[in-house]
């Protein structure tokens, strides 16, 4: 199997004939060393493709099950739909460049690239802010996870180190996602929202509890949509 973006951003380097070759042994950094799990392992180097600064995944035997790939399929793939997803939601996440994967005699491997984040950082890495700023931040992020949930989607691993925020001066801070490898369609817009909510309440230290009761209001009113 093999996609890639229709519009690829500017400067990036035209893979190969082989794509998946190109990014499986792109040169770069691990940011996140190869683990073992699911009877397989995955990883993700930070690299440069042409001017472009870039993420790629790679995996092999990394797989998750549905009710649609019962045998199993990368968890690269799955994390591939729902950044297209997301896009199509208008909600801010890493730009899919390509995806693929490859039968092997190791297993099955998998290759997901991302353009880079430009001018973000982790909400756990923000420090004290003031009062103001925190509670801009915390009503953005409530709007991005109730358009979330109103879809019935479910991040499924909602840390402060996957929330994404930039901030330009006094301009409303943006927020975007990071790691939908757990993302899932819920049956309902209030199990998508307990199970994310209570969990980024837990691992996160940036909000008080006059800003969650922010983020919970701003929530709510886009959970319940124009």
């Amino acid at each position: 199997m093999y996609c890639a973006a229709p519009e690829p951003p500017t400067g990036l380097a035209t893979p190969g004939k082989d794509g998946f070759e190109y990014w499986w042994t792109l040169p770069g950094n691990w940011v996140e060393e190869p683990n073992e799990r699911r009877n397989g392992w995955s990883g993700v180097i930070r690299g440069r493709a042409g001017d472009a600064l870039v993420y790629v995944k790679r995996q092999r035997g990394h797989l998750c099950r549905s009710l649609r790939h019962p045998l199993g399929w990368p968890t690269a793939g799955r994390e591939w739909h729902f950044l297209q997803r997301l896009q199509a939601l208008g909600i801010a996440a890493p730009r899919p460049l390509f995806h693929a994967m490859r039968h092997t005699s190791a297993g099955v491997e998998a290759v997901l690239a991302t353009a880079a984040l430009e001018g973000y950082r982790a909400m756990g890495e923000l420090g004290d802010l003031p009062p103001a700023r925190r509670a801009a931040i915390a009503g953005a992020l409530g709007r991005v996870l109730g358009r979330l949930h109103r879809a019935r989607l479910q991040h499924g691993c909602l840390y402060d180190k996957h929330v994404m925020i930039r901030v330009h001066g006094d301009a409303p801070p943006e927020v975007a996602l990071l790691d939908l490898e757990k993302m899932r369609r819920r049956l309902s817009r209030c199990r998508a929202a307990r199970h994310d909510l209570a969990q980024l309440r837990r691992h996160q230290n940036l909000f008080d509890d006059h800003d969650w009761k922010l983020l919970l209001a701003s929530h709510a009113r886009a959970l319940a949509g124009p």
